[in-house]
């Protein structure tokens, strides 16, 4: 195991979230307007015309304002809900679980069809392994993880969230399109990039570290996809709950990573190739 293995490291959720007494107020006022009006709630587009969820984007934003953030907040506000209407389940996918999912071939991952772990969680990857750039002109940021949501229709819902960095508060999050489960079958092994590997590195130096870039909206489905197939073929591989020490309880060091206060389980790899 490396560092970034050692614990669960606080969330995009505990971050993104001002407590839980935020938590429990919000979604329960939205609970309430959507059982009243009736509203699909696990309709992302319906989710965020919800009143009780422009309130609480109203809340979250601060000084941001307009319809990108709207939607960014809103979609931030919708993985929330389900995260912890599901008991907030997070997988910790260990180095040696992801370097597998990187590397073997398709047919490592043939046969599913779209089952998840559950219905709503998230999925926090190894730490500073995946790499990604959402903007052109801004500097390379580490994938921190993958929220997931089974929405309306039979469809999956992807919200990827990127690191902590120090000259911005908070996190970015970027929101994947809506994708039918009924074509699961196919996204372990699509090819996404037009030109070279899959997941191959952008960065500079980035091979001597064996390190990963996600580029494309392809990529971050691909990863997941093949996360959730070695679950379903493999579901030992998901271990036992655990908790992270207190922050009490971490040395005082800058290089290591802050621990969630949410209980977790690691996604390990299991029989041939583990450690």
């Amino acid at each position: 195991m490396t560092v970034g293995d050692d614990w669960a490291r606080l969330t995009p959720y505990e971050v993104g979230i001002p407590g839980r007494e935020f938590a429990e107020r919000s979604f329960a006022r939205i609970a309430e307007e959507a059982e009243g009006r009736p509203v699909d709630t696990h309709d992302p587009g319906a989710f965020i015309l919800l009143g009780q969820v422009g309130l609480a984007v109203r809340e979250l934003q601060g000084e941001e304002r307009g319809s990108e953030a709207l939607q960014r907040y809103g979609a931030f506000l919708f993985h929330a809900y389900h995260f912890r209407r599901a008991g907030e389940p997070l997988l910790l996918l260990e180095t040696a679980a992801a370097r597998y999912l990187v590397a073997s071939p398709p047919e490592a991952f043939s046969g599913w069809k779209g089952e998840l772990p559950e219905d709503s969680g998230y999925l926090q990857l190894p730490r500073h392994l995946f790499w990604s750039q959402p903007e052109e002109e801004s500097p390379a940021e580490p994938l921190d993880g993958i929220f997931w949501t089974r929405s309306s229709r039979e469809t999956l819902s992807l919200l990827v969230a990127l690191g902590l960095r120090s000259d911005r508060p908070g996190i970015s999050v970027v929101d994947l399109p809506h994708v039918p489960l009924a074509t699961a079958a196919r996204w372990p092994s699509e090819r996404v990039r037009d030109v070279g590997d899959d997941f191959a590195t952008t960065l500079p130096g980035g091979e001597m570290g064996g390190l990963y870039s996600v580029v494309t909206v392809g990529e971050a489905l691909k990863l997941a996809a093949r996360a959730f197939a070695y679950v379903a073929r493999v579901p030992e591989a998901i271990g036992e709950t655990e908790r992270a020490p207190r922050p009490s309880e971490v040395p005082s060091d800058p290089g290591l990573p802050r621990p969630s206060s949410l209980p977790f389980r690691r996604l390990r790899l299991i029989g041939e190739g583990a450690p």
